[in-house]
């Protein structure tokens, strides 16, 4: 489990700002194609906020995970997305920049 509250199966955990944060495997998508690899980020109200994923091609080598923020225009401060080394990294600076945009905008 994260510490960010993010976690691999459609459980919660903790209540962080905002509420626990999900991480639903993409095939439960009612549409789209996904691949192994392939993550969607629910909120503690059930909206998809985002992804994380670790796309085939045009990432960095060493930083293969890519997580995004779709469910919100995030503060210019603030990242909405980026590359990490591994999912654990991915899902913990997804929480982070999350939890930092909803501490700007409550």
């Amino acid at each position: 489990m994260s510490r960010a509250g993010l976690l691999l199966k459609e459980e919660a955990v903790g209540e962080p700002i905002g509420g626990p944060l999900v991480l639903r495997h993409a095939s439960k998508r009612k549409s789209g194609s996904w691949g192994p690899d392939d993550y969607d980020v629910i909120d503690s109200r059930g909206r998809d906020i985002g992804r994380i994923s670790k796309p085939l091609a045009g990432v960095p080598p060493d930083h293969p995970w890519e997580w995004a923020i779709t469910g919100a225009v995030v503060a210019p401060r603030l990242p909405s997305h980026g590359f990490c080394a591994t999912l654990d990294e991915a899902k913990a600076k997804f929480a982070e920049t999350w939890r930092a945009w909803l501490g700007v905008t409550e």
